[in-house]
């Protein structure tokens, strides 16, 4: 049965990826475990770039089987310290957020296999619905 009252729920939870460096250039690592049945609201998914990188063209994006879906590379400078959110282009999570009812990874996909330098972390902020009864009213 569908949730009948309103509930008031607590506050987020912030996921701060491990550092990606140029170590993991070209590759896809996953930056955010996110549990079944969660929220992840508007702008809801960061890029900090704690070092500038440098080398070749530096590029990263942030999404789940839509691999930019949150932030894009033309959202993020990366050769300039900072933080960069996606600006709702392509799949447009930044501007609507996605609920997720199944658990899901987010990636990222850090370009260039000549990038010789930078530390970026990706922040995720994500509210927890698994004890919400979300299911369609009957």
């Amino acid at each position: 049965m569908a949730q009948s009252a309103p509930v008031t729920l607590g506050g987020p939870k912030i996921i701060t990826s491990r550092a990606l460096t140029q170590a993991d250039k070209s590759t896809t690592p996953t930056v955010a475990e996110l549990p079944a049945k969660c929220w992840v609201p508007p702008f809801g998914v960061t890029v900090y770039v704690a070092e500038s990188c440098s080398g070749g063209t530096p590029s990263i994006d942030v999404g789940d089987s839509d691999i930019d879906g949150w932030v894009d590379t033309t959202d993020v400078d990366e050769t300039t310290t900072g933080c960069y959110t996606g600006d709702g282009g392509d799949a447009g999570f930044s501007v609507t957020g996605k609920y997720y009812s199944a658990a899901t990874n987010l990636i990222a996909t850090v370009g260039d296999g000549s990038l010789a330098n930078g530390t970026v972390y990706v922040f995720t902020t994500y509210y927890d619905l698994s004890n919400r009864d979300l299911t369609a009213s009957t």
